[in-house]
């Protein structure tokens, strides 16, 4: 598995930075195919995103509890779509996530 991560100086609602996570996706034109949470990591919001017509999955996690949210690619689940575009993901979420305090 491949994991990025995002710096994010200051925490605010989780509501809110759910909503600039879905945002952020939705201008790179994926589209959000699962939205949950994962026992490993209670608390936590976690998506799955992905591109219209091709394979591979892009997940996000976001933790508040511990500060955190990545980026994430499983194995067998990468495609060179998610190559081209999660260093841009990571700055965008970076950036709009550091306007949501």
């Amino acid at each position: 598995m491949k994991e990025i991560p995002c710096q994010i100086e200051t925490w605010g609602d989780v509501e809110r930075m759910s909503r600039a996570v879905e945002s952020v996706m939705a201008s790179a034109g994926l589209a959000q195919t699962l939205k949950g949470t994962l026992r490993s990591y209670p608390g936590c919001v976690h998506w799955h995103f992905g591109k219209d017509g091709a394979t591979g999955t892009l997940e996000v996690t976001l933790w508040p509890d511990k500060r955190r949210l990545w980026l994430s690619v499983q194995a067998r689940r990468g495609a060179s779509w998610i190559e081209d575009c999660i260093s841009q993901l990571q700055v965008a979420l970076e950036r709009e996530l550091a306007e949501t305090d």
